[in-house]
């Protein structure tokens, strides 16, 4: 119940709020086709097919016709298979929603729903049955080298270490104009919480924006990254390729 009190304090907000009218400012109505998706991104997905952690990274070139062509790795409960051409298909309408068919070299079409996003991002969904999909493209925004990438980024890395549990990574890793990598790293694998974690490596780019790094943590045994540069060097999409962990993420900055 509404007190007596409060009524007339009520009574004036709906007086006013009624005045303005609930005004909103005017947006104009999306357009896109098949046009709006042009260039090279990087893509991100992860999931599960058949029930089992998956994780992809991999690099789309689309010609702005319908026409897809590009790479990916893919590391599928725990087995990382090597980076495989693929080509596809897409068509996007003009409310910005669409679909897109890739299909690895001697594999299978993979299926997706699409949404077009500003800042030239692309939202994806598996639209094939017994698949639990979902990832980003993003554009890469031109030719990529290790000075234009080295710098320090903000580390977020999920996954699973297969019959373990889930695991989670946060921290910061520096990559150097040299080549060289640096940095420090806290998480936690199925609960048991690690900090101060030191990473060393290296890693290398080419102008693609595709390159590769050999990661170790704390000293031990390295462990290769495939690696995508998007957002004009602004970020790294990355794929550990540790057998018996599916794991992938972003360095960000």
């Amino acid at each position: 119940m509404i007190s007596k009190t409060h009524l007339p304090v009520l009574l004036i907000a709906a007086s006013l709020l009624s005045a303005v009218g609930w005004a909103q400012p005017a947006r104009l109505a999306p357009s896109c086709s098949n046009a709006t998706l042009q260039g090279a991104y990087g893509f991100l997905i992860t999931g599960t097919n058949t029930g089992n952690p998956i994780a992809i990274v991999g690099q789309i070139l689309a010609d702005g016709k319908g026409g897809l062509t590009g790479t990916e790795t893919v590391s599928d409960n725990g087995g990382t298979f090597e980076t495989t051409p693929v080509t596809g298909t897409y068509s996007i309408g003009s409310k910005c929603a669409g679909t897109a068919a890739i299909t690895p070299k001697g594999g299978t079409a993979a299926n997706y729903n699409l949404t077009v996003l500003p800042g030239k991002k692309v939202q994806l969904v598996s639209a094939d049955s017994g698949t639990v999909q979902s990832g980003l493209l993003q554009a890469q925004g031109g030719s990529c080298s290790l000075t234009g990438v080295s710098g320090a980024y903000g580390i977020q890395q999920t996954g699973e270490v297969v019959g373990q549990g889930p695991l989670v990574f946060g921290g910061e890793i520096v990559l150097h104009a040299n080549g060289l990598i640096s940095g420090i790293r806290w998480g936690s694998v199925n609960g048991v919480i690690s900090s101060g974690e030191s990473i060393s490596g290296a890693y290398k780019v080419d102008k693609t924006c595709y390159g590769g790094a050999m990661v170790s943590i704390s000293n031990g045994a390295l462990t290769f990254y495939n690696l995508q540069v998007v957002r004009g060097e602004h970020a790294v999409l990355f794929l550990p390729t540790e057998p018996g962990t599916v794991a992938s993420g972003s360095w960000e900055r």
